[in-house]
């Protein structure tokens, strides 16, 4: 899979609807993509189901798709697929929000909303209906140029972060209160720390700035806390790979309820004090006044590397 599918076109289109319709989504290899239930609007993805953005997906709820419905018959890689999105439904279910569906690969073109026990499909259905391009949706000159009435809702930002936009989207359409929340795991890594020096290497690391470093005084010593936002965790582990003391570990993933519930959350507590020569924080178990590099750099002036030529004398 080379990327995720890009939902834009869909969710402009979809804001300039005056009355929004049911979405069916299907992959670009999908074969029969017309036969289906007529009430509904069938859009032929750009790429495959399985590269779905899962924040783009669940902001067609939010801006106005009464329900969802993500075809698998003839997708090429529909257990991807169905892993990738399954949890999203099953997010949307805990609060009893039955607006996204993820249909099988063996479900066929007639699994939801077609045809009875005897053959016929509803009033108002038909099998073959038209199909539209994500990429290139249809907008009449008065939608594009703003002018159709009623005016477009809101699309999101698209230079927010992905996981504030999936957290965003989430909060409409969640109870964060749902207890089924508790036993859903989210997005967010399940940090635990021990031996953190307060270095503040993975805080600058985060690309989601899901982490931040507190200190209880701006001067002198402090207690200094590590702390978590599991909102803006996207669980990439950039933190865990990049932590100079190994100290930073991941056990597993933060349930949804924690994501969405808000709030910072401690993942180590320590003693600090600033370094007398750089001004840095650093564990101060034993009293030190410098911090390690200072430290090594006062009883190594002459630098702290060994020249070559002492080195192969040595050996």
């Amino acid at each position: 899979m080379s990327g995720t599918v890009g939902l834009r076109g869909v969710q402009a289109w979809l804001v300039r609807q005056p009355e929004p319709r049911p979405l069916e989504l299907v992959c670009a290899e999908h074969p029969g993509a017309s036969l289906g239930d007529r009430r509904r609007v069938v859009v032929r993805l750009g790429s495959c189901a399985a590269d779905l953005a899962a924040h783009e997906l669940l902001e067609l709820l939010t801006l106005g798709a009464p329900d969802v419905l993500v075809r698998l018959d003839g997708c090429a890689a529909a257990t991807m697929a169905t892993s990738r999105l399954g949890p999203l439904v099953a997010l949307l279910e805990s609060s009893g929000v039955d607006r996204l569906r993820v249909d099988g690969p063996d479900a066929g073109p007639t699994d939801a909303e077609g045809p009875g026990a005897a053959g016929r499909w509803p009033r108002g259905s038909r099998r073959r209906r038209a199909v539209l391009d994500a990429e290139h949706m249809p907008l009449s000159r008065r939608q594009v140029m703003g002018l159709a009435d009623p005016a477009p809702r809101q699309l999101p930002d698209e230079d927010a972060h992905p996981q504030v936009r999936l957290v965003a989207a989430a909060r409409q359409l969640v109870a964060p209160d749902a207890p089924a929340l508790a036993a859903l795991a989210g997005p967010a890594a399940a940090l635990s720390a021990r031996g953190c020096t307060a270095c503040g290497v993975c805080v600058q690391a985060c690309p989601t700035d899901a982490l931040a470093l507190r200190h209880s005084a701006a001067s002198g010593p402090a207690i200094t806390t590590l702390l978590q936002d599991p909102a803006a965790c996207d669980g990439c582990l950039r933190c865990v790979d990049l932590c100079p003391q190994d100290a930073l570990t991941a056990a597993g993933q933060e349930s949804w309820k924690k994501v969405l519930g808000g709030g910072l959350a401690p993942v180590q507590t320590l003693s600090t004090a600033p370094c007398e020569r750089c001004g840095t924080r650093f564990p101060t178990p034993s009293g030190e006044r410098l911090c390690p590099v200072c430290a090594y750099r006062r009883a190594n002036p002459f630098g702290s590397v060994v020249p070559p030529a002492a080195q192969r004398a040595a050996v």
